[in-house]
């Protein structure tokens, strides 16, 4: 039986990072790994294809990795991805402000591979797991009718 594959989008300007995690995660067999360049790009990316974790640099040009991460969760409501936000450094205003977002790690650039693989590992079998649940409760439901009482 083969696994299924975790879809990660990179949204990445930063070269020497994109190219972490292109290292990190390309020679993986249970990730595939699309990386973009702009918020914009990302938005597309995001109506093409569902993706189970997303990377999103805080300082994209035009469109910033806040400003993304907020579009993203407008687009896809309450079944957004888990985010990774990367950046130089971070404030704790910048953490405050990312938070709501459903942000699950701030990587400091530059990122090791392994923290980049734990970190993916982490997010990959937990999020798969809520979202297995999901979907088998709103089968139950579908089988069951939606006002089925509680026992």
């Amino acid at each position: 039986m083969r696994l299924a594959m975790t879809n990660i989008l990179a949204v990445e300007n930063d070269q020497q990072t994109a190219s972490m995690i292109y290292s990190a995660l390309s020679q993986r067999e249970k990730y595939h790994l699309a990386i973009v360049e702009s918020g914009y790009t990302a938005l597309e990316a995001i109506t093409q294809k569902q993706f189970d974790l997303i990377i999103i640099d805080r300082d994209l040009s035009y469109m910033n990795g806040v400003k993304t991460a907020g579009k993203i969760r407008e687009k896809l409501g309450g079944d957004k991805p888990p985010f990774v936000i990367t950046a130089p450094f971070f404030t704790r205003d910048d953490v405050e402000e990312l938070l709501p977002f459903g942000v699950f790690d701030f990587w400091e650039r530059p990122v090791s591979i392994q923290r980049i693989r734990l970190t993916v590992d982490m997010i990959a079998k937990s999020w798969k797991s809520q979202r297995d649940n999901l979907v088998n409760y709103r089968e139950f439901l579908d089988r069951n009718g939606k006002d089925t009482e509680r026992i």
